[in-house]
């Protein structure tokens, strides 16, 4: 019988990652990015004062300060944000799990630079310089995948092509990687490596249902895969976000223009992707579930019905591994099927650019430690899981 939900982790919940972790990944990313990103888009937007003030307070803001409710109350999500944020105004953005400190500042910062008010910034995309070099960058790739018909290799360019994260490497700075070379990526270190059960799986599926990450190179080789799949008649739904979150996370616009561009450089590919839509076997959907701060174990039903309909559901990149997990400190070795228990199989591809994990072996553990200090953040270290559907009598212990 399937589950009616997610379920939640067999074991016990452990404790949140916090920016108050002196020396982690997380601390930096309060003291630091979270603030340079707030000030890049002062510099990347044509924000009028007031507007370029609210982004530069934020920024400030950041840090030792108090959390604050979100002043929107005529937003479509207030009410929700309402609740996301009231367990945590007694906090600061250093003590409050990190997960919610990250998807409450992508809100604030819409709030900020208009996106979400009546006026002339209205759905005005505050990350659209770097979501536009990002695929201007990445056509090339759209030629070399658009012609691959092999599964299993174009599930490791989906899984490698998430090397590209705007978030922490701006597609116009001296660290972001080539986005070719890094979605055809074969020597870099697979942590764990079911692409090979996953490759059968999911050519045996007649409906797949990808959770996407990142707009350009990523996308262009989820679309890629999606459209190889559409080719043999198969239905592909593509769950997006609602609205810009993570500078570069995939928003149905950025799906249509990145369409758009295909034409030229890869007709079959665009060919393909827009026959699909015209017959119903492809569609683009979001959610207001993924921006919120919530695991993957309190997705709301209507959107756990919709996942149900899927033969394997496909989740793509860092942030969406860490809601699957909970953002939690998990033991490494805890096996991922105790913490990750789907209505549906589910695959999770990911390169690693935050300290949570499960599923590895301890010599793995120990051979990447060894290898590379920063395995855990750098994103040159993959992982391609394979998580069967939930047992629908097990019970949290």
């Amino acid at each position: 019988m399937t589950p009616e939900a997610f379920s939640p982790p067999i074991h016990a919940l452990p404790e949140p990652l916090r920016g108050s972790e002196a020396g982690t990944f997380a601390a930096d990313t309060v003291a630091r990015r979270l603030p340079e990103i707030a000030r890049r888009a002062i510099a990347e937007n044509d924000l009028d004062a007031l507007h370029s003030q609210e982004v530069e307070a934020l920024a400030s803001e950041i840090g030792e300060s108090l959390l604050t409710p979100i002043d929107e109350p005529e937003a479509a999500d207030a009410a929700l944000w309402a609740q996301h944020v009231t367990p945590y105004l007694d906090s600061t953005w250093f003590e409050a799990p990190w997960f919610f400190v990250e998807t409450y500042f992508f809100r604030r910062l819409l709030a900020a630079t208009g996106y979400s008010q009546p006026g002339p910034r209205r759905r005005v995309d505050p990350f659209v310089y770097q979501k536009q070099l990002a695929l201007d960058g990445a056509l090339g790739l759209a030629c070399r995948l658009g012609e691959l018909t092999d599964a299993a290799a174009l599930l490791r360019a989906a899984l490698w092509s998430n090397r590209i994260d705007l978030s922490l490497w701006p597609a116009d700075s001296a660290d972001s990687t080539g986005p070719i070379d890094a979605a055809l990526n074969t020597d870099g270190g697979l942590l764990v490596d079911d692409l090979a059960t996953a490759s059968v799986s999911v050519t045996a599926a007649s409906s797949i249902h990808f959770v996407l990450d990142n707009a350009g190179s990523e996308l262009i080789a989820d679309l890629a895969l999606a459209a190889f799949l559409l080719e043999d008649g198969r239905r592909v739904k593509l769950h997006a976000k609602p609205h810009p979150t993570y500078v570069s996370d995939v928003t149905p616009d950025d799906f249509a223009q990145t369409v758009d561009r295909l034409d030229p450089v890869s007709p079959r590919m665009a060919g393909s992707l827009r026959n699909a839509l015209a017959v119903g076997n492809l569609e683009i959907t979001s959610h207001p579930y993924w921006v919120s701060p919530l695991p993957f174990w309190r997705c709301p039903s209507d959107l756990v019905a919709d996942l149900a309909g899927a033969d394997i559901i496909i989740v793509k990149g860092d942030a969406n591994y860490r809601r699957l997990l909970g953002d939690l400190h998990w033991e490494l070795a805890t096996p991922i099927t105790d913490i990750v228990r789907p209505p549906r199989p589910l695959l999770a591809l990911r390169t690693a650019k935050s300290e949570v994990a499960a599923g590895l072996d301890e010599p793995t553990i120990a051979a990447a430690q060894s290898a590379d200090p920063d395995w855990m953040t750098n994103g040159r270290w993959g992982m391609a899981q394979y998580v069967p559907t939930a047992s629908s009598n097990s019970v949290l212990a």
